[in-house]
């Protein structure tokens, strides 16, 4: 398997350098700006289903993967474990920790079925939910929750190819993708022939069948005959307890990290949902393009992870440092420049997805909260995914409950309710949580002690 990387050999001795980080993010960054156009898309297709549709999707998407987001933190980890192996040239127990991580991905995928799809009405009515979009809210969330059993498969093989710096084949199944959930979710949405129209409930249809392709696609590559004769893929191992005990000590902080940070992002977007739906529309339209502009970002973020576990696997701590520094200059770089183009082209996009004048204005207008903090943005999840990939887990854990929880969350009530501020004062709490995440992220990093940790 081409792992897109130089002779592992060479990772011992060889020096960092932004070719290398460019090489291996580049093809990340256009999987994940790809994929983020599969939510443009079911947002843009409600703006001919209504405000409402368009306002619950912009809720239950990222609420579906609030919800699940524990759980694909945890198999997330396995790039910390294949890249350090892979670095360390352990490559028999590289595809041991995979089957691993698809037993862990089956038994997670039954545990989320049964736990949030009876509590998805409850807690949106528990939070107060605008009642025009909750039955489409709750419809959308449903089916996403469904398809986890290949969601989650899905999620561990992509986590796999990662830490081998296999980035060219997301980006090629991002495109097949792309082009399988167009279709599939104009189809859903509108209807044609027996076909009913679902609206909201429809985009969601969609993009669960892309996703099975997507999933099938992986493990095409993953279990292909030149994999398996290289990191013995289709050597289906006995569970052990150990390799189970290892795997979570790393991931399960990892997984408590996500599910921290998405369920404060949930408790935003319910209150959110409370406002009125033209304010509520308007937070859609814009946090798709922000999330748009996070892509590269969080792109570079996990070419950071692969570089710095494969480095540290090879005892090569001065290029693992050096890969992080240079990650970050280029993150911060790229997320700074689309911010300032989507600042000004901000009442253009308002006008693309609306025909509401109220929604075109607060569109504009949250914009302008949005570029203040992606500078910090860009710091924080590159350094994260630094410290990630060497297997540093439990801090970033501890930094994010206490910015989601104890500053972000309540902020948002404070300044919403409390000052009346509603659609702002949110925006506002987003943008201060981020940048204080980004500063505690960088100080841990400039410590060091990173440096000194070890995965078995």
């Amino acid at each position: 398997m081409n792992t897109g990387l130089h002779v592992e050999s060479d990772l011992a001795s060889r020096k960092a350098s932004m070719r290398e980080v460019l090489h291996l993010a580049a093809p990340i960054i256009l999987s994940m700006m790809s994929m983020s156009v599969l939510g443009m898309v079911d947002t843009l297709f409600m703006r001919w289903v209504g405000p409402a549709a368009q306002a619950a999707v912009g809720i239950a998407a990222p609420s579906s993967f609030a919800l699940t987001a524990f759980f694909l933190g945890i198999l997330s980890g396995l790039t910390t474990f294949v890249s350090q192996y892979f670095g360390a040239k352990r490559h028999g127990e590289i595809g041991q920790m995979l089957w691993h991580s698809l037993y862990i991905a089956i038994a997670l995928s039954i545990l989320a079925i049964l736990i949030i799809i009876p509590l998805i009405r409850p807690l949106l009515v528990c939070m107060q939910t605008n009642p025009d979009i909750l039955d489409d809210t709750v419809g959308y969330i449903r089916v996403r929750i469904a398809s986890v059993p290949w969601v989650f498969v899905g999620f561990a093989l992509l986590s796999y190819l990662r830490g081998l710096g296999n980035m060219k084949t997301p980006a090629i199944v991002s495109i097949i993708t792309i082009a399988a959930n167009l279709p599939f979710t104009y189809l859903f949405t509108f209807g044609y022939g027996p076909i009913p129209a679902y609206g909201a409930v429809g985009a969601a249809i969609g993009t669960v069948i892309s996703q099975s392709i997507e999933t099938a696609c992986y493990a095409l590559v993953v279990f292909s005959r030149k994999s398996s004769a290289q990191f013995h893929t289709r050597t289906i191992p006995k569970p052990k307890l150990d390799t189970f005990t290892n795997f979570l000590k790393i991931s399960l902080p990892v997984g408590f990290a996500w599910g921290i940070e998405q369920f404060g992002w949930l408790a935003t977007n319910l209150y959110i949902a409370s406002l009125p739906k033209e304010a509520s529309a308007a937070h859609a339209i814009v946090f798709v393009f922000m999330n748009f502009c996070f892509m590269p970002g969080l792109a570079i973020s996990i070419s950071t992870t692969t570089l710095v576990g494969q480095y540290i696997g090879a005892k090569n701590i001065a290029s693992a440092e050096r890969s992080a520094r240079l990650s970050t200059k280029l993150a911060a770089g790229i997320m700074i420049f689309l911010s300032i183009i989507l600042f000004v082209c901000r009442y253009a996009i308002g006008e693309m997805f609306s025909d509401d004048t109220t929604v075109i204005q607060i569109v504009a207008n949250l914009f302008c909260f949005g570029i203040v903090y992606q500078i910090f943005d860009a710091m924080g999840v590159t350094i994260s995914g630094a410290l990630r990939g060497a297997g540093d887990t439990r801090f970033p854990m501890i930094i994010m409950f206490i910015c989601m929880w104890f500053v972000m969350v309540p902020l948002v009530f404070i300044l919403g309710n409390f000052f009346e501020m509603g659609i702002y004062g949110a925006w506002a709490s987003m943008a201060a949580t981020i940048s204080l995440m980004g500063i505690c992220y960088f100080v841990r990093f400039q410590r060091g002690k990173w440096k000194t940790m070890t995965i078995q």
